[in-house]
C-alpha cells in the first residue's frame, strides 16, 4: 500500500510534531529541576510534571511564555490538547513514578542535593 502526503498535510503534520516535542521538552524540564523529594508519592511527581509541562506550553493562566515559537499559529490548537496531555501521561507516568520511587529512598539523607 502507496501512502501519498500532499504538501499541505505534510506541513501540518510537521507542525503537529513540533507541538508535540515542544511539551516534551517542558515535561523534561520539569524533570530536571522538580525534586522528588518534594513529593508525596510518584503519582503527585508524574502528574505536576507532566501538568506543569502542558500548562506551560499552552500557556494557561499564570504561565506566560517567554518566547513566540508558536505565535503565528491559529488559537484554535488547544482543540487537540486532550490528545496531547493523554499522549504525554501515556508517554511519560510510568517513567516519573519509577524516577520518584528511585530517588525517594534517598530523601531522608542529610545530603539534600537532586541530581540526576
Amino acid at each position: 500500500m502507496k501512502i501519498i502526503i500532499t504538501e499541505t498535510q505534510n506541513k501540518t503534520l510537521l507542525k503537529r510534531l513540533r507541538r508535540i516535542q515542544e511539551v516534551r521538552d517542558t515535561i523534561e524540564f520539569q524533570m530536571e529541576v522538580q525534586d522528588p523529594c518534594n513529593f508525596e508519592d510518584g503519582d503527585e511527581y508524574a502528574d505536576f510534571c507532566i501538568g506543569e509541562g502542558i500548562s506551560f506550553f499552552y500557556g494557561d493562566e499564570n504561565y506566560e511564555r517567554e518566547d513566540d515559537t508558536f505565535a503565528d499559529e491559529d488559537e484554535n490548537e488547544d482543540s487537540g490538547r486532550e490528545e496531547i496531555e493523554k499522549l504525554m501521561s501515556e508517554e511519560y507516568y510510568g517513567e516519573l513514578v519509577s524516577l520518584w520511587e528511585e530517588y525517594s529512598e534517598n530523601c531522608d539523607d542529610e545530603d539534600d542535593d537532586f541530581e540526576y
